[in-house]
């Protein structure tokens, strides 16, 4: 018996819940091939959760600011809700003014209304919030959340928020956005910084010590789950970059490299890689996550997710995840949840 038949053993698919599948969008350039969309319907995927842009300070006008806006080039999409994604900055809401919290909300709010009016057919049922806040700057990110709720309930859109691990854990000091449902980010779960990191997108051993708390934490919570890989580029033992499609594979039979260790390469001569200039004595530690990690990530998780009606997504939309997480796939992560 293989490895895949033995996690879908473990997964049960006997209960009544209500469970959707999403998954995420995190190009600046939002365009839908032929083949991703056959992709789409054929894994019955029903929510595209697309980051629309960013918000991050600019200290040099002194000013909250859209970055990284979305291009939408495909604006008509047949049975698939699209779900806006904005990414907040902590830094801004570190050096936002309480006086200029309104404003921003009204700004935030307006801009991803004019974005969703590129979509053709799209009747938006969800606007969510996506933000690493802390015991400092929670008070403000919860006041945008209020506002930004104020004006979505006009249109009967809900407001949901990216959670991560550690604010389930630590949600008597970090608190609760004042939402109903919030989308549990199962990944990025240790110090990518940290050169002597094992795999900062998934730990199992990591992932179990934040396991606790969820039979507390007070909202319904949705969850994402891994399904991207990237080299992470260290220089005098600091990061300089993560570098998407670059695996361990590529840098086997590279002769610019040597590995050290099973995901660990030193650079023994100057190249260029994806753009990024790489010095002799320049470290990268592979990071990759396949189908197995992601099944692992949903067994993990599932048995403290309690809600009936859950949205279960990956992250995030290429070509890799068309090769890989396929119906069969999917179905076997989805009942890992029932």
């Amino acid at each position: 018996m293989g490895f895949v038949s033995l996690f879908s053993l473990s997964c049960s698919n006997n209960s009544s819940k209500e469970i959707n599948r999403g998954v995420y969008f995190w190009k600046t350039n939002f365009s839908l091939s032929t083949e991703e969309s056959r992709w789409l319907k054929e894994t019955e995927i029903q929510k595209l959760y697309v980051r629309l842009f960013d918000v991050d300070w600019n200290p040099n006008i002194n000013a909250a600011v859209p970055v990284g806006d979305a291009i939408i080039e495909t604006k008509k999409i047949v049975g698939v809700e699209i779900i806006p994604v904005i990414f907040i900055t902590n830094r801004t809401l570190t050096n936002l003014p309480d006086s200029l919290i309104t404003e921003l909300s009204n700004n935030i709010y307006k801009k991803i209304v004019a974005k969703l009016d590129l979509f053709e057919n799209q009747t938006t049922k969800e606007i969510q919030l996506d933000c690493d806040w802390t015991e400092t700057t929670r008070a403000r990110y919860f006041e945008l959340i209020d506002q930004i709720k104020k004006l979505s309930s006009k249109k009967n859109i809900e407001i949901t928020a990216t959670i991560r691990l550690h604010q389930v854990k630590f949600f008597s000091k970090t608190g609760v956005p004042p939402l109903k449902r919030g989308m549990l980010m199962f990944y990025n779960m240790s110090d990518v910084s940290d050169i002597r990191t094992k795999n900062s997108i998934f730990d199992k051993d990591i992932a179990k010590s934040y396991l606790v708390n969820f039979d507390k934490y007070p909202l319904e919570l949705d969850v994402v789950l891994p399904a991207f890989s990237w080299s992470c580029w260290f220089r005098n033992g600091k990061l300089k970059n993560l570098i998407n499609g670059v695996g361990v594979k590529d840098l086997e039979v590279s002769s610019s490299f040597v590995k050290e260790d099973k995901n660990i390469f030193r650079a023994i001569k100057e190249c260029s890689l994806k753009g990024n200039y790489i010095l002799s004595g320049d470290y990268l530690r592979t990071e990759e996550i396949d189908f197995n990690t992601t099944l692992g990530a949903a067994e993990l998780i599932a048995p403290h997710i309690k809600n009936k009606k859950i949205n279960i997504s990956i992250y995030h939309f290429n070509g890799e995840v068309i090769k890989n997480y396929g119906k069969d796939q999917f179905k076997d992560i989805i009942d890992c949840f029932n």
